[in-house]
């Protein structure tokens, strides 16, 4: 089966003022700070850094099973606004390898729904990042939101993260996949070539399900061909994105099917 290509190119443009997360390198000069931040369990400054950080980085207690659940900390956006869509980057890692992560999502009465995420298991500081859009409703606030994971049973571990950002984009490149990202064969059943036609260097592919959210990342991509393997993905669509320095710069549907 064949499925129609289109080709729909506008410029990303990206807003740092509307929804610019605030205090996102937990620091105010030389001194730690976590105000405009909130947790459910417990977080604290930590002089861990990635690179690029500077003095302090925010360590969050995972949930635990037999005490706090869940564990993560979260800032509220209140000039975000539905069918906005925004781009959030950060740094994290893991302190005993269950996974941690970077969510946008919407708060309503104390009750957190999760939008979009990007998570790590690795016990060093690792770059995450996604894009989705704010699909809010009556009295939902627009928040970010930093999950220290789920430790399980009586020992706690903590999620680290750093130099959190958020940017508005206000317009999204549809790159055809005939251009700089192609996939053959798609759709695929057990495993496909992803073909980069352009120069990368240290570039990261992510691939999110129609729900926004990351369910598998490939980082640290200098090659123009990669196999990819189906692993744990379900039948289905996805999206394809190839990320450098931050921006999106290549943009593919990816079909999973059983046959």
């Amino acid at each position: 089966m064949r499925f129609p290509l289109f080709i729909f190119s506008i410029p990303l443009i990206f807003n740092t003022i509307n929804g610019q997360i605030l205090n996102g390198d937990f620091e105010d000069g030389l001194n730690s700070d976590l105000s405009n931040w909130e947790w459910s369990c417990f977080a604290e400054p930590d002089s861990s850094t990635p690179p690029g950080g500077e003095d302090w980085s925010i360590k969050v207690w995972g949930g635990n099973t037999q005490g706090c659940f869940p564990g993560h900390a979260y800032q509220t956006i209140p000039s975000i606004t539905n069918g906005q869509t925004f781009q959030l980057t950060g740094w994290a890692f893991a302190q005993a390898s269950h996974p941690v992560g970077l969510y946008l999502g919407k708060i309503n009465s104390g009750d957190i729904t999760l939008i979009a995420g990007d998570t790590t298991s690795s016990t060093s500081w690792t770059q995450l990042g996604i894009q989705s859009t704010f699909l809010l409703e009556l009295d939902d606030t627009a928040i970010v939101l930093l999950s220290g994971g789920l430790a399980g049973g009586p020992i706690q571990g903590y999620g680290y993260f750093d130099l959190i950002n958020l940017q508005q984009v206000t317009g999204i490149n549809f790159i055809d996949q005939n251009q700089s990202l192609k996939l053959y064969p798609n759709p695929f059943n057990n495993q496909t070539t992803i073909q980069i036609d352009q120069s990368v260097h240290n570039a990261s592919i992510t691939i999110s399900n129609t729900l926004g959210q990351v369910v598998q990342r490939i980082g640290n991509i200098n090659n123009q061909k990669i196999i990819l393997d189906r692993g744990n993905l379900n039948r289905g669509l996805y999206v394809m994105c190839l990320s450098e320095n931050n921006k999106v710069i290549a943009k593919t549907k990816l079909f999973v099917t059983d046959k």
